[in-house]
């Protein structure tokens, strides 16, 4: 068997104490597994250098496996996943979605909504904090990686305000 290749992307530097354990298994995994990063990049906050990431290891076929981690309201996640599947047509590389603890079990809840209910995802929901990160490193190094299905794309309409206004009309009429 290869060695797994793995990017590892946390939305923020303040999660990163969630990851030690994972990451120590990954270190001593290296027999199995390749890491090729840890990367600190928000969604929110560097988004054209976090998809620039994501199109460089698709292009190349540098990564088999991006594990992504994030709290509170965890759009990285889906947002990875999302465009790979979408944007790149990427088939190769399996996410691996965590939910970072937060300061509030509120935070942990959206976390962890933001992974497992966005519709269509592929994503594979490890779990939430220290032990999702370290399921998530396990899965990674010695889990059979899904088939990835490539979803079916959904083009964009653009309406005029009169336009969008008499098709509400259409769809109430239908029901």
């Amino acid at each position: 068997m290869e060695k797994r290749r793995v990017l590892i992307i946390i939305g923020s530097d303040s999660d990163i104490s969630q990851c030690e354990k994972g990451l120590m298994l990954l270190s001593s995994n290296k027999d199995k597994t390749e890491v090729i990063g840890v990367i600190t990049c928000s969604i929110h906050r560097n988004t054209d250098e976090l998809l620039q990431v994501i199109s460089r290891v698709a292009e190349k076929d540098l990564a088999d496996v991006i594990i992504a981690g994030a709290g509170m309201a965890n759009h990285l996640t889906g947002t990875i996943d999302a465009y790979l599947r979408y944007a790149l047509r990427n088939k190769k590389i399996s996410v691996i979605g965590v939910a970072f603890n937060g300061k509030k079990f509120e935070d942990n809840v959206a976390a962890t909504l933001s992974i497992i209910k966005v519709l269509n995802t592929q994503v594979i929901y490890k779990g939430v904090g220290s032990t999702g990160f370290l399921d998530a490193c396990d899965f990674a190094i010695f889990g059979e990686l899904p088939k990835i299905i490539l979803p079916f794309l959904k083009y964009s309409i653009s309406r005029e305000l009169k336009e969008a206004l008499k098709f509400i009309e259409i769809i109430k009429e239908e029901r």
